[in-house]
């Protein structure tokens, strides 16, 4: 229930008055960081004589070395953060307990092998059975699907019957399903 604001007048905002940015020519620049090497805060006779070497006002002179401490400061403190943080990363990777990953040398080492070898001559995959068996033709099926239920008993597919070719394909890996016949064809 309160009324609005009173808006400012016009006349106050054109009041305002907007500074000129000062622009340092190379030797007022040169001069200013040269006085500010050898002292960062220097001392009002200090400040008059650069008053009189640069043709500078005195506020300009004083703003440049307000600015160029508070510059110098974050330049200090973010090159501080900087060296805290690479050696926080160099001791968190001191810290690390583990087992290093060296490569080994390709000599077999005889005492690390646990258990006997067993060599390995010749070796069928079931997939390459199956589809031997659906190759056959219809008078040599009945010996190959013995042999198949035989290699599927002694491995882990388990046992299956004559009418579960299908699904006993499903158990296997990588079987095209263009090898297996459909029940239809059995």
């Amino acid at each position: 229930g309160r009324p609005p604001a009173p808006r400012p007048p016009a006349h106050k905002a054109a009041e305002k008055t907007t500074r000129v940015r000062t622009v340092l020519n190379e030797k007022q620049l040169h001069t200013l960081r040269t006085c500010y090497a050898a002292n960062p805060r220097p001392d009002a006779l200090m400040k008059e004589q650069l008053v009189e070497m640069t043709g500078l006002s005195p506020r300009v002179i004083r703003v440049w070395f307000q600015n160029k401490r508070c510059k110098d400061k974050k330049k200090s403190i973010l090159m501080k953060q900087l060296q805290q943080q690479q050696h926080s990363d160099k001791t968190s990777l001191q810290g690390l307990t583990g087992t290093p990953l060296v490569a080994g040398s390709p000599i077999r080492h005889e005492s690390a092998v646990q258990g006997t070898a067993v060599e390995v001559q010749t070796y069928q995959p079931p997939w390459k059975a199956l589809s031997e068996f659906a190759l056959q033709s219809d008078l040599e099926q009945p010996a190959a699907f013995q042999q198949l239920v035989s290699f599927s008993e002694s491995g882990s597919l388990g046992t299956s019957s004559g009418s579960d070719v299908t699904s006993l394909s499903s158990q296997l890996p990588d079987t095209p399903n263009s090898m297996v016949p459909s029940p239809a064809e059995t």
